[in-house]
This record gives C-alpha cells, sequence and structure tokens, in this order.
C-alpha cells in the first residue's frame, strides 16, 4: 500500500469512529484527526504531482537536447 492509500484508509477509520461514537467530545475529536489526515493526504498528493511534473520537465528537456545534437 502506498502512503496516499494509507493516509486515506486512516482518514476513512476516523470517520468510521466519528460516526460510530455517542459521545460529543470523542466525535470531534475523531473528526478532527480525520481532517489532519485528509490535509496529509493533500499534501502528499501535491507533491506527488508536483515530482511527476518535475520528472516530465527533465524528460521534455532532456529530449529538447537529444533532438538539437542530433541535427
Amino acid at each position: 500500500m502506498d502512503i496516499i492509500e494509507e493516509f486515506q484508509k486512516h482518514a476513512d477509520e476516523c470517520r468510521r469512529m466519528a460516526r460510530a461514537t455517542r459521545d460529543f467530545q470523542t466525535k470531534v475529536t475523531w473528526n478532527r484527526m480525520a481532517e489532519r489526515w485528509q490535509s496529509l493526504l493533500a499534501t502528499e498528493q501535491a507533491r506527488t504531482r508536483q515530482r511527476a511534473e518535475t520528472r516530465a520537465r527533465r524528460r521534455h528537456a532532456h529530449g529538447w537536447a537529444e533532438e538539437s545534437r542530433a541535427a
């Protein structure tokens, strides 16, 4: 399981625990934990997209350098 799936799993589990409890303060705590996992998930997704875009730019730049040498 990758880190994104792991964070999503934790967020989902916290939401399930919040729904299952009757105590208001406990529900608030579980919901806050779910929000935190969701925030970490969003951060990791953004990092993953940025890494992919950086790799694509490097491949593209490398390809242009290859083409100019061949000409």
